[in-house]
């Protein structure tokens, strides 16, 4: 049997790369998927899956909107009669978005508020239409996508990582209430999956060096991640194989956040 056999999912940011690789990873497994996203291109997406056998729905929404998620969960329950399967994925990630995110003192407070806003309260209202109806279900997994910006600090993306901060406590604020539903809350924290958003924040002496390369500085493995790896970790959550894990940020990071902050400078010393 699939590991995903008779499993029904929403997917939020489904027809961006790692949103994609993901439904289509858990397609493969036997899940039914609704797919999420602001962007038209959804539907082309999800007509791709089903010319290759998999049974998905489009659904085009925006996260911040209360209504919308809660129609896409609606969209499943009403389809599939079930949901199993809820990861909030959607995010503020474009370029031009991220090039304006730099330190407290560069972004206004409307900007602040707008990235929570979409990034942070998508997987709020993730999290509140999907327990209902996990709940109906028997039990269920959530995944939410946070990052290893939220890690520490950093002279830029003040924004970006606060509301992902934000999403770790979330995630074990849900699972810590609903647990006893059956229900699970996990976050992913992805690493330097390319493409990269060109670097944020302003400063001349950073945007030198590509932020490619700055991550790739302080990452354990040599080689870039893909959105299959973080697709790879979603199916786990989101499969039986991890009934007895909740509560936790896991890192698919390469090993950016395993280690002490010298490390980029002991390898250029020791010329590694």
């Amino acid at each position: 049997m699939s590991r995903l056999e008779g499993k029904v999912a929403v997917v939020t940011g489904a027809a961006g790369a790692l949103g994609f690789a993901g439904v289509r990873a858990m397609a493969a497994e036997g899940a039914r998927v609704v797919m999420m996203d602001l962007s038209p291109t959804v539907h082309e997406r999800a007509k791709e899956l089903t010319e290759d056998g998999f049974d998905v729905r489009s659904y085009k929404g925006d996260v911040s909107v209360e209504a919308h998620i809660a129609a896409a969960v609606a969209l499943a329950t009403e389809t599939y009669g079930r949901l199993d399967v809820m990861w909030s994925n959607a995010g503020l990630v474009s370029a031009d978005w991220v090039l304006q995110d730099s330190d407290v003192l560069g972004i206004s407070r409307d900007y602040l508020l707008r990235t929570i806003e979409v990034n942070t309260g998508s997987v709020f209202l993730g999290s509140k239409y999907a327990v209902p109806a996990m709940a109906e279900s028997g039990g269920g997994s959530i995944i939410n996508t946070s990052s290893i910006q939220a890690a520490g600090g950093d002279l830029a993306l003040v924004a970006y990582g606060t509301s992902k901060a934000a999403i770790n406590y979330l995630t074990q604020s849900v699972a810590t209430s609903f647990g006893h539903l059956g229900i699970r809350s996990n976050a992913l924290a992805p690493g330097l999956i390319p493409p990269m958003p060109p670097s944020a924040g302003g400063n001349h002496r950073l945007e030198e060096v590509s932020p490619t390369q700055l991550i790739l500085n302080s990452q354990m493995l040599k080689d870039f991640g893909e959105p299959a790896d973080v697709a790879n970790a979603v199916v786990f959550l989101a499969s039986d194989e991890s009934k007895f894990i909740t509560g936790q940020l896991i890192y698919v990071d390469g090993g950016v956040t395993g280690h002490l902050p010298t490390l980029s400078d002991r390898r250029r010393l020791a010329d590694v």
